[in-house]
């Protein structure tokens, strides 16, 4: 239960402990999940202990209570999760989630719903929320976790309580290529062999290298682009990976817009703060949303070539927004 959580993420736990034991909980929460791996336990088990009669945060002092069992067959009335179907979450789904939470409480005084992957609301099912949050329901709490938060509405964000998770992930005086490898692979023998290859530290610098080259020349990239990106990722497995290390580079560039440190590419700075002169704040959130978006486009087998096309000129469309 939420008492799991107490060292690995320590400021957010508190947070949530202190706001239901004042009574001070909010009626909706938008946890950054910071590539956290298990985020998604963490919010059931804030709504486990937002849920419980007793407010346990732990299950010691349980007895005959089979509530947690239901919530984690997906079996209390109570507790809704929304999980994006397809690429969306669509509106109907939070149509659904209104009308079911219109009706009385059964169980308590106290509803939940968790949007995993808020970042994957769409326009519709955006505005939807939106007028969900805008008039709360005594009772009805949302939790929203999303990866980026900068894809989401700023009016949603605004009527929520943010919190951001930690990373577990310790990686110290890594070198970039070593943090990269624990970002990318799940286990501790994939990570090994990752950075044994040293095929894999080459495509790591040929990425860097397109980033350069697209932020000195822009739309003249794809003139070059079978030298600098087709000819080095041909396999889905790369591209992806590609991808996710293209991503946390300009994540990084966010960092110090933010006046965040430098996390993973310590090895790059002066090519950071060199493209981070070159953006403002504005564009770098619209090239991260673009890049998430391709990347999951990735796994249903897009043509590469057509991939990176539409990826140049959707950065494009960044640069002239």
């Amino acid at each position: 239960m939420l008492d799991d959580f107490s060292l690995e993420q320590e400021i957010v736990y508190k947070t949530l402990i202190n706001s239901v034991k004042n009574n001070r909980y909010s009626h909706a929460y938008l946890i950054e999940t910071n590539g956290y791996p298990k985020a998604l336990n963490l919010a059931i088990s804030f709504a486990k202990y937002l849920l419980c009669p007793n407010n346990y945060s732990n299950a010691l002092n349980c007895i005959n209570c089979h509530q947690c069992e239901n919530i984690d067959k997906n079996e209390f009335i109570e507790l809704k999760i929304i999980d994006p179907e397809g690429q969306w979450i669509k509106k109907s789904q939070l149509e659904e989630l209104q009308l079911g939470f219109s009706k009385k409480s059964v169980l308590g005084n106290k509803k939940v719903y968790i949007i995993n992957k808020a970042e994957k609301l769409n326009v519709a099912s955006s505005n939807s929320l939106l007028k969900f949050l805008e008039e709360p329901e005594d009772g009805i709490i949302a939790i929203l976790l999303t990866e980026n938060i900068y894809q989401l509405l700023s009016t949603i964000v605004s009527r929520c309580q943010v919190l951001s998770l930690k990373n577990k992930l310790d990686l110290g005086n890594l070198s970039t290529f070593e943090k990269i490898s624990h970002y990318i692979n799940n286990n501790k023998e994939d990570i090994q062999n990752y950075i044994s290859d040293e095929n894999n530290k080459t495509k790591l610098d040929k990425v860097i290298e397109f980033i350069k080259y697209y932020e000195d020349n822009k739309a003249n990239t794809l003139i070059y682009i079978n030298k600098l990106w087709n000819d080095n990722f041909k396999e889905k497995d790369d591209i992806y990976s590609a991808f996710t290390i293209m991503l946390l580079f300009y994540k990084e560039i966010l960092n110090i817009k933010l006046s965040r440190s430098i996390e993973i590419f310590t090895d790059y700075v002066n090519d950071l703060k060199i493209i981070d002169e070159k953006n403002n704040l504005d564009k770098i959130t619209s090239k991260i949303n673009v890049i998430m978006d391709l990347r999951e486009k990735i796994k249903f087998n897009i043509n590469s070539n057509l991939l990176m096309d539409k990826l140049i000129i959707e950065l494009e469309r960044c640069e002239n927004s």
